[in-house]
């Protein structure tokens, strides 16, 4: 993988963790069944498979 693909991976990864934040700030007790639950799980998950390809390509 490029530097230049890390770094796009980073920066993706980088605004993901900043709209979980802003989510976590806005709305402090999600519900475990609700849509903004829902939609924080979904960033998380990029964001560990974000951080799982990057350090695959520092392995390599």
């Amino acid at each position: 993988m490029s530097r230049e693909q890390l770094l796009e991976l980073e920066d993706m990864k980088r605004g993901l963790l900043v709209q979980a934040y802003r989510m976590k700030q806005e709305c402090p007790h999600m519900s475990p069944v609700g849509l903004e639950h829902e939609m924080y799980v979904a960033i998380m998950a990029e964001v560990r498979d974000i951080t799982a390809r990057i350090q695959r390509s520092a392995e390599a």
